[in-house]
């Protein structure tokens, strides 16, 4: 999910705004980019890899996956 967005290095472009699939992401009064909708983004990164002065980032994973097998003391 979109961790941050550095408003210091936004430069107001709207790159990330334009092609985030799911729409998570707008443009403040300043014209900064701003996480809108954190709980919509699909952890696709294309956000942080059209970001032309690195402002955003997206963290790895969306959610902590339970295990697929329970622990077992056998």
């Amino acid at each position: 999910m979109i961790e941050r967005i550095d408003a210091e290095k936004c430069i107001g472009c709207g790159q990330c705004v334009r092609l985030c699939p799911l729409d998570a992401l707008r443009l403040n009064e300043e014209g900064k980019a701003y996480i809108a909708y954190p709980e919509d983004c699909m952890t696709c990164f294309i956000c942080e890899r059209a970001c032309p002065s690195g402002a955003l980032y997206v963290h790895p994973f969306k959610e902590q996956l339970p295990s697929v097998f329970p622990d077992s003391d056998a």
